[in-house]
């Protein structure tokens, strides 16, 4: 009987839970990167016969958000060469860009081929664009124009 006793309690012992334990590692190898994201369209209206421009009254600048997670990021605009949408019969234009910024980068309004140095974090660009027809005048119609934020 002694025996028997002696082993219920080496087998209640030994009956504990056979639970075991695994860590999940989590890595991460980030590289720097420099994102843009479209926040909004620019509106273009008329200002006088033979110029479209966003920030004349009632226009409205673009607007989009860079995101530079580290040092040595520069951003600039592509100015458009033609309209990607015009009515028929619509002469050549020339185009101007300027923008400014706010948030981790600040700068005034700056001519959009200017390269500003970014500041790590989210920068918002205001962007505008001007349209002078070349010896003409803008009929009526659906114009489009595409300006391009760089980050490089």
């Amino acid at each position: 009987m002694k025996y028997i006793l002696s082993s219920a309690l080496l087998l209640l012992g030994t009956v504990s839970s056979f639970g075991t334990q695994l860590d999940i590692p989590f890595r991460a190898s980030l590289e720097e990167s420099c994102t843009i994201e479209l926040q909004s369209d620019g509106l273009l209206v008329r200002d006088g016969l033979d110029v479209l421009d966003s920030a004349a009254a009632g226009g409205r600048a673009g607007r989009a958000t860079i995101y530079a997670t580290g040092a040595g990021f520069q951003t600039s605009l592509d100015t458009p060469q033609a309209f990607s949408r015009a009515p028929l019969g619509t002469g050549e234009a020339t185009f101007t860009t300027t923008y400014s910024s706010t948030g981790a980068t600040t700068t005034p309004k700056v001519a959009g081929s200017t390269m500003t140095s970014l500041e790590v974090g989210a920068s918002t660009l205001s962007v505008d664009l001007r349209a002078v027809a070349s010896n003409a005048i803008f009929h009526k119609g659906e114009y489009e124009a595409f300006v391009t934020v760089t980050c490089e």
